[in-house]
């Protein structure tokens, strides 16, 4: 890889911040953006602008996701908002810009400044391996909002894709009796074959009332009314799943249902772990662009 490159990050969480002080110590050039708040010794450049920042670097990192109103970069850690437009138009032409969670819009405002954009948030490896400290940050939050331990608990896994894998693993590893839901009949076969109670995710409904803890990983509307009704009044609910997330939040607070929306876990309870997984992602896709 050419250590003559420079790296921008704009915006974002510790991750972000752990992710470019890990490739700064690696020994390219790196400058940052919007990441004022984040507490951590940094080697790079801190740059005065955006535009500043971004200007003659040849890659650009926005957070995941890159925005959440369609205007703004994700910058929790910014004194000041960053205009999306202010980083497209500033780019070079040659740059790459990697973003999370990359929409028809942004590409269409990437297209308009002629600037390639790649969404690392939709590698296999990041979210591959972002599951472990989903996991972790997921049982810290039980753990935290629990009186009894989880040795022993009722807890419900909705979906079995990478985070319900590990996390439902982890549960029972530590005693948890885990039932754990899914659409496909193959992924109830590897429920059952790794020791775990099974369920579709259509019937939560109907056994819904015998569980402490429940964990949502499904990024649709799956505690709905009709589910949530069925729920122990003491139940705890923790929604993983990314925006719109998996619970009807007005409903849960109507019936008195305690729900925690823990986003963004990794870059909370593990940012340095966070941010090499993405130092790892942006090198595997640079060497595959042969940059």
């Amino acid at each position: 890889m050419n250590k003559l490159l420079t790296f921008a990050f704009i915006g974002g969480d510790k991750r972000q911040l752990c992710a470019a002080s890990q490739i700064a110590d690696a020994g390219y050039h790196v400058r940052v953006f919007g990441l004022d708040k984040g507490e951590m010794s940094f080697k790079g450049k801190v740059s005065k602008s955006a535009a500043e920042c971004v200007s003659g670097a040849d890659i650009i990192v926005l957070p995941m996701p890159y925005t959440t109103n369609k205007s703004t970069v994700n910058a929790p850690l910014s004194n000041t908002s960053i205009l999306l437009s202010e980083v497209t138009d500033s780019a070079d032409k040659d740059a790459v810009i990697f973003a999370g969670k990359v929409d028809c819009v942004f590409e269409e405002m990437c297209r308009e400044s002629g600037v390639k954009v790649v969404d690392y948030a939709a590698r296999e490896e990041l979210s591959v391996m972002n599951a472990t400290p989903t996991a972790e940050g997921a049982i810290q939050v039980a753990m935290t909002n629990t009186p009894y331990t989880l040795r022993g608990s009722r807890c419900l896994v909705i979906g079995y894709g990478k985070i319900g894998k590990v996390l439902s693993a982890a549960l029972k590893a530590l005693g948890a009796d885990v039932t754990a839901s899914a659409r496909k009949y193959s992924d109830l076969a590897w429920i059952k074959t790794n020791g775990l109670n099974g369920v579709q995710t259509a019937a939560i409904g109907e056994i819904a009332d015998r569980f402490d803890i429940i964990f949502n990983t499904v990024p649709s509307l799956v505690l709905n009314f009709k589910v949530l009704s069925k729920t122990k009044p003491d139940v705890l609910i923790i929604d993983l799943a990314s925006r719109p997330g998996g619970v009807d939040f007005d409903t849960a607070d109507d019936l008195n249902r305690k729900v925690i929306w823990a986003l963004s876990l990794p870059g909370k309870v593990a940012p340095r772990t966070a941010g090499g997984i993405i130092k790892d992602t942006l090198m595997n896709i640079l060497e595959e662009l042969g940059v």
